[in-house]
């Protein structure tokens, strides 16, 4: 049996060429702003990279914070997330220092604006994967993301923001 070298190579490499011309993501359900930046965001504060952080603390009691400065996850300077080790995918906050895109950016289309103790923030539109964060744009362009279990935890001033709008 004669095997052509080159042919199965081409064949194995194309799917890879392949993929890296396909398109960008595009907006998710529901108005959801690019999979990728929602995915990286979710990825993120759940601890998929964790791994990765420059520096992981213990904060007295159930609370822990990872830190991204050299090589952050997205597109920001530095990246820190905090939350509560027992319940770590609903108790979350992420803080961006300089992120290279908006809060309405990661809102989203259909996301509502509401008024809190700390200035405008944004509501991701129902049924998306982020319905049920707060977004604060902070003066000098940095960035939390809290949710609303991180919220009822630890900053009830901002729970009415989670109200029915």
């Amino acid at each position: 049996m004669r095997v052509h070298t080159p042919s199965v190579l081409l064949a194995a490499l194309l799917p890879l060429a392949l993929g890296a011309c396909r398109q960008p993501a595009q907006a998710g359900a529901a108005g959801e702003p690019s999979e990728d930046l929602v995915s990286r965001v979710l990825f993120t504060a759940t601890g998929a990279y964790d791994a990765q952080a420059d520096m992981r603390e213990r904060i007295p009691g159930s609370l822990r914070r990872a830190t991204w400065t050299t090589r952050p996850p997205l597109p920001a300077r530095e990246i820190v997330v905090q939350y509560d080790s027992d319940a770590r995918p609903l108790a979350w906050f992420l803080h961006f220092t300089a992120p290279q895109f908006t809060a309405q950016d990661l809102a989203g289309e259909g996301a509502s604006t509401v008024q809190t103790p700390q200035g405008q923030g944004w509501r991701p539109a129902p049924g998306t994967r982020l319905a049920d964060v707060l977004i604060l744009p902070l003066p000098g362009g940095d960035m939390n993301v809290l949710t609303r279990g991180y919220v009822t935890q630890a900053e009830a001033a901002l729970l009415p923001a989670f109200h029915p709008r």
